[in-house]
């Protein structure tokens, strides 16, 4: 993949979103061989582990590209969506969900088995970069944002297609739906952050996620172009400021005085 179309996206993507943070390309790696070569791999460079939002969020405030494999990997329930880690029967029952997200197994259980999930052993790792710096072709792209430039990005989804946008939410393990969600449905969506991503990804109140899968950037750039057009679909969203505002009675009290 040319690193240029990349940082071309990027750009397009900043024309009509200014981005506070980096869009993040995500690439699934089959062999180590498929890895960027300066990329950071946590355990080894960095003496460290890290959960898989947190990766996303060096990413996208450092400008970092990072690999992440399972020994790199702190959080388990990311490396089981990955397919890093085996999900063992224990975790499919709903144990690990159990008392925290939900009061019984069974909800739990629903809970497991709604996660996007990669098939066990079929990659080795994952990679995350700025997508102005990604030397290769991304799996899926995730950007953060407020709810205004979300908005946008959904408007654009919506350009060619019309209708409506549907999106799921758990509240747990947000990286499969940031990273995972967009290759094994081939759809975009919003994403409100999960409890986890907020605590090692330190998202913050005001961000909201939306990821999608890269084979549909040009339609996302192409519906970005067209919503803009209109002019009443553009971000900053433009405010209606022709209007003679109201005042406490007292100023209106006195305007009249100085018409006496």
């Amino acid at each position: 993949m040319d690193a240029a179309k990349n940082a071309e996206y990027d750009d397009k993507l900043n024309k009509f979103l200014r981005l506070g943070s980096f869009a993040v390309a995500v690439k699934f790696l089959k062999s180590w061989d498929d890895a960027p070569p300066k990329a950071r791999r946590p355990a080894k460079d960095m003496n460290n582990t890290f959960t898989t939002c947190q990766a996303i969020s060096m990413a996208r405030r450092y400008g970092w590209v990072l690999a992440l494999g399972r020994e790199d990997s702190s959080c388990i329930l990311g490396a089981m969506a990955l397919g890093l880690a085996k999900r063992l029967p224990h975790y499919m029952e709903g144990n690990l969900c159990v008392d925290l997200y939900t009061e019984n197994l069974e909800a739990g259980r629903l809970s497991e088995e709604s996660v996007p999930t990669l098939p066990e052993g079929e990659y080795v790792g994952v990679v995350v970069a700025p997508l102005n710096r990604a030397a290769f072709q991304p799996d899926s792209i995730v950007i953060y944002g407020n709810s205004a430039q979300i908005m946008r990005l959904g408007q654009a989804v919506l350009w060619k297609r019309g209708g409506a946008m549907s999106s799921t939410f758990r509240g747990r393990i947000d990286c499969a739906d940031l990273a995972i969600a967009p290759v094994t449905t081939g759809e975009a969506q919003m994403i409100v952050p999960c409890t986890g991503d907020r605590i090692f990804g330190q998202v913050q109140d005001s961000e909201i996620a939306f990821s999608f899968p890269f084979a549909m950037m040009d339609e996302i750039v192409e519906g970005l172009e067209g919503t803009h057009k209109g002019g009443a679909t553009r971000y900053p969203v433009t405010n209606w400021l022709n209007y003679t505002g109201g005042f406490p009675p007292s100023y209106d009290a006195y305007t009249k005085m100085l018409e006496e």
